[in-house]
């Protein structure tokens, strides 16, 4: 990607040259119209010459500065500094930013995992998110691959977790396919399918701003 420095409403972003948008990458909000809101969005306090109005630069609302006080860098966004942003869409992107600076990484490195497909076939393979962390490649001892698009799983469910993490993950995509990735005796494979579990979260809400983790994801 042929990257760009701009300066946007919100303040100053990396974009691509050509209009391409990275790996959950996620589009600069509308700003809700000022004369539509004579109240917080969160708290409901009424706007006067004292309470101004503040924009959210994740999800565009509009809120009072009690309730948009902190600035958070939203790397989804591509910002290259920290924004003002409401309490939810701080939350939100602490927990994404997460995921960038201690799971991406590690995800494209790889590690082995124990893995059954749709036939029942069991094996241990090489497992690892490949070119821009979009597609989960599977390759097994024989050479073959199961690659997946993150973008193409249409579910996927923790079969097993302890208290360090994700021990089995079960994945299902288009097209019928199903895998089952557990832990082994690597270890750094804890660690990676709860990476890849964030990343699954975040790639399905992808279009979805304002959407976050549950409380048991919050943190990990």
């Amino acid at each position: 990607m042929d990257m760009i420095l701009v300066k946007s409403k919100s303040g100053m972003r990396m974009v691509d040259r050509n209009g391409k948008k990275g790996f959950l990458e996620l589009s600069e909000p509308v700003w809700a119209p000022d004369d539509n809101f004579k109240a917080c969005t969160a708290c409901q306090a009424t706007f006067d010459m004292f309470r101004r109005k503040h924009h959210c630069r994740r999800c565009g609302g509009v809120f009072c500065g009690s309730c948009a006080t902190e600035k958070v860098i939203p790397m989804r966004l591509q910002f290259i500094d920290p924004v003002r942003m409401c309490v939810r869409c701080q939350k939100l992107s602490k927990w994404e930013n997460d995921f960038f600076n201690n799971h991406l990484k590690g995800l494209k490195e790889g590690c082995r995992l124990s893995v059954q497909d749709e036939t029942g076939e069991k094996g241990v393979a090489s497992v690892s998110l490949g070119g821009d962390g979009s597609l989960l490649q599977v390759v097994g001892e024989g050479g073959a691959a199961i690659p997946i698009l993150l973008d193409e799983v249409v579910s996927f469910q923790v079969s097993q977790e302890g208290s360090d993490g994700v021990h089995s993950l079960t994945v299902d995509a288009f097209g019928g396919r199903n895998i089952v990735l557990c832990k082994t005796e690597d270890p750094t494979s804890v660690r990676f399918l709860s990476g890849l579990r964030k990343a699954l979260r975040m790639c399905a809400k992808a279009d979805q701003q304002k959407s976050g983790p549950s409380a048991n994801d919050a943190g990990r």
